[in-house]
């Protein structure tokens, strides 16, 4: 019914220094971040074997780009994390056929 991809199994997100300190440039934690992939979410393939997931976090809507960590299925490498900007939450809303504008 709608045109986005089939969410990714994520079992797990991969944190080292470097993802946990970029998003944070963005003020998103890592657990705005794992609020947002497992709330109600909306997922997009993009470049690079990667998927850019849109979901809800403490009373704002996250995009969050995450990939696969080879060799190791169900995790997912958090490679950024930021608020949706203006089109992506348009995005978001038109997919879940909110009412809100």
């Amino acid at each position: 019914m709608t045109s986005h991809e089939e969410s990714p199994e994520i079992e797990q997100l991969v944190w080292d220094v470097w993802n946990t300190e970029h998003i944070a440039t963005h003020a998103v934690t890592r657990h705005d971040v794992e609020e947002a992939i497992t709330g109600d979410t909306v997922t997009q393939a993009t470049y690079k074997n990667r998927f850019l997931v849109l979901g809800p976090s403490r009373g704002r809507l996250l995009a969050v780009v995450i990939g696969p960590v080879p060799d190791q299925p169900g995790a997912y490498y958090t490679f950024s994390a930021r608020p949706a900007s203006r089109s992506e939450r348009r995005y978001y809303q038109r997919v879940k056929g909110s009412e809100e504008r």
